[in-house]
Order: C-alpha cells, then sequence, then structure tokens
C-alpha cells in the first residue's frame, strides 16, 4: 500500500512511503490506489484526496534546482602542481 501526506512541504512536496500490510493510515495521509497515474513531477503534485483516499493526482510545480556551490580556490591547479611536483601522498 503507497500512502501520501495530504498537506505538502515548503518545497511543494508530498511525503510518501510504501507500507506492507494492511497498516492504519495515520492521521494527515491518503491512500493511493494502484490504478492512479504518477506524473513526471511526482512528489511535487497536487491532490484531491475524498475518504482519506486519492482520488485524483495531476502534475505540480517542482522548484529550480540548488545551484552547485563554487569550489574554494583552483583546486584543479593545485592538484596538478602537486603531482608535477612528485607528491604521492597527503598527510
Amino acid at each position: 500500500m503507497r500512502i501520501i501526506e495530504i498537506n505538502e512541504s515548503e518545497n511543494g512536496a508530498h511525503r510518501n512511503q510504501t507500507t506492507v500490510g494492511n497498516n492504519a493510515v495515520p492521521e494527515g495521509w491518503a491512500v493511493i490506489p494502484d490504478d492512479i497515474e504518477f506524473p513526471s513531477t511526482f512528489p511535487f503534485v497536487d491532490i484531491t484526496v475524498e475518504d482519506g483516499v486519492v482520488t485524483s493526482m495531476t502534475a505540480g510545480v517542482m522548484p529550480p534546482p540548488e545551484p552547485e556551490p563554487e569550489p574554494e580556490g583552483d583546486v584543479w591547479d593545485e592538484l596538478a602542481e602537486a603531482i608535477r611536483s612528485g607528491v604521492n601522498e597527503v598527510d
């Protein structure tokens, strides 16, 4: 059984999990039926829930990816210089 948190997180995603067996669905969560189609943006989706069951799931808005941090200094130049100078081990 797959369940999804009804309220979305700050970033717009819905927490979700797959469980084995007939466990009780926690408060604030809903069951996703097996025949529901998952949009490519999952878990960034808009859901409609009736009586604890998801009745529709549509594509939501995914936040833009966060940029990779810039490395401090020119690591590659330092590495190349170390190799040229014969450094084989680092303490």
